[in-house]
């Protein structure tokens, strides 16, 4: 009866050890969000990859297991975020861009106005120079034609420039109006898929 009753009891305590025990030693399923211990560390569960590190969208974050997905959106998200305060203010820029618009486009005004004079005068040089017949004028007007001429091809070639840097203004301030609003959109988008994909148990 004794050896029973002893038996009986040390049955008893081991299923109790066992119960205690278990939920101690059972492994911890990795995950987002699920604490670690050694920042960097890296691991794969069922052909997923985790580091152990902070999530910075997080404040005051602690060291979780983040999967490699959750990482690279949440530096996309660091990228957009740093791109829109990198972006200095918009008033400035802006002015100073139409400050280069206005010193291009009268550039632009000066030379087409001197290649048109240019123009001009080499149709009138040579109208002249059909009909004189002064050995000495014809040569004189030869040279004004052909110096002229020279000239155009390079007003030309400046005012194509000019043109083309009057049109790079215009889309660079376009581009700066609508900035904010695009780096915006894109911190929103970025935060969304960090979101996600750091969603704890992924």
């Amino acid at each position: 009866m004794f050896r029973k009753v002893t038996l009986t009891l040390v049955a008893a305590i081991l299923v109790a050890g066992s119960i205690t025990a278990s939920p101690a030693n059972a492994a911890t399923k990795i995950s987002n969000g699920v604490a670690c211990s050694k920042a960097n560390a890296t691991t794969k569960v069922s052909g997923y990859s985790y580091k152990c590190a902070k999530n910075t969208m997080v404040k005051n974050s602690k060291l979780t297991w983040l999967s490699v997905e959750c990482l690279s959106a949440i530096k996309s998200y660091d990228a957009a975020v740093k791109a829109k305060t990198d972006l200095a203010n918009v008033a400035t820029q802006t002015a100073e861009l139409d400050a280069q618009l206005t010193t291009a486009n009268d550039a632009l005004a000066k030379t087409t106005a001197a290649l048109d004079a240019a123009k001009a005068q080499v149709t009138k040089s040579r109208a002249t120079l059909l009909t004189t017949t002064i050995p000495a004028e014809k040569l004189a007007l030869s040279n004004a034609v052909s110096k002229l001429a020279n000239a155009i091809l390079i007003l030309t070639t400046s005012r194509a420039k000019l043109d083309s840097q009057v049109k790079d203004l215009i889309s660079k301030k376009a581009l700066l109006a609508s900035a904010p609003d695009q780096l915006a959109s894109n911190i929103a988008d970025s935060m969304a898929s960090a979101n996600l994909l750091c969603a704890k148990g992924f």
